[in-house]
């Protein structure tokens, strides 16, 4: 992806975040999944006081990829910004979920409420966030 696009990313991720749904924590993140026919799908935490019903913003975006009816290989990228002060970056559900629906070659974009500049963006891929992962692969030979 050129630097330009990266950069329409960020800004556009950035006003995302405004739309989080964060009364406890205040800590808003927002993710972009940019699909292979060059359509996004948005996401954004939505917390609960009942916290482990808390949505985060990459399955958030994830899910309505799966919900428009797109499937895993149809994944390009996922975009991700939090408010943490060093890089934002997902939680261990999130690595697995997007174990199980993105390609493991998918890029990740990770930034963070300084970001202003492609040389402040870590990008990795799929697999690097997870390492081992446990996958529908790791469930063969266990059938009856």
């Amino acid at each position: 992806m050129d630097e330009t696009k990266v950069l329409d990313l960020l800004n556009k991720v950035k006003v995302l975040q405004e739309k989080a749904y964060v009364p406890y924590s205040n800590f808003r993140v927002a993710a972009i999944v940019g699909l292979k026919d060059n359509k996004e799908t948005l996401g954004v935490n939505i917390e609960n006081a009942a916290f482990p019903a808390t949505i985060c913003a990459e399955r958030t975006a994830l899910a309505q990829a799966i919900t428009l009816g797109y499937k895993k290989d149809d994944v390009d990228f996922l975009f991700l910004i939090t408010d943490s002060k060093s890089l934002g970056s997902p939680c261990g559900v999130c690595r697995q979920f997007m174990v199980e629906t993105m390609p493991l070659d998918a890029k990740v974009y990770m930034s963070n409420c300084n970001t202003k500049e492609l040389k402040d963006i870590k990008i990795v891929t799929v697999a690097d966030l997870l390492p081992f992962a446990f996958m529908c692969e790791s469930l063969k030979g266990n059938e009856k």
